[in-house]
């Protein structure tokens, strides 16, 4: 179930990342046992490529942790992040998976656990139902 679990969580953000992506100089989809991976390259920016979203998936614990998150450019500002928590945890969710965030800033951390997010310490939470991210 590994790599199909890995693959069917990417299927679900790829509609939401695709719009975005497809205008950036290049991306690319990374998945293997136990990661997703999304990278980019932005138009007239940085030449080396940029980490969108890194997720971690321990399957004998049944967890996911989110930790890299990032929105660069016409991505910010648009809800996207939640977005994708969303759809992550939907589909993590079915399977069994709790889902956590990790290595985030402050002010996401503050944001997250404001939405409902589960507290677990001053880097990490939990998504759960009652996290509110539409």
């Amino acid at each position: 179930m590994t790599d199909k679990f890995e693959a069917e969580i990417l299927n679900a953000i790829k509609p939401l990342l695709v719009p975005y992506l497809e205008q950036s100089a290049s991306h690319q989809f990374n998945v293997q046992p136990g990661l997703i991976e999304v990278t980019c390259q932005q138009d007239g920016g940085d030449p080396g490529s940029t980490t969108i979203l890194q997720i971690e998936v321990d399957h004998e614990s049944r967890q996911l942790q989110i930790t890299s998150l990032s929105t660069p450019g016409i991505m910010k500002g648009l809800g996207l992040g939640k977005r994708l928590i969303k759809e992550i945890y939907i589909s993590a969710k079915v399977h069994g998976y709790e889902v956590f965030v990790t290595n985030m800033t402050p002010g996401f951390y503050e944001r997250l656990t404001r939405r409902g997010a589960r507290s677990c310490n001053e880097e990490m939470v939990q998504i759960n139902d009652a996290t509110v991210l539409a």
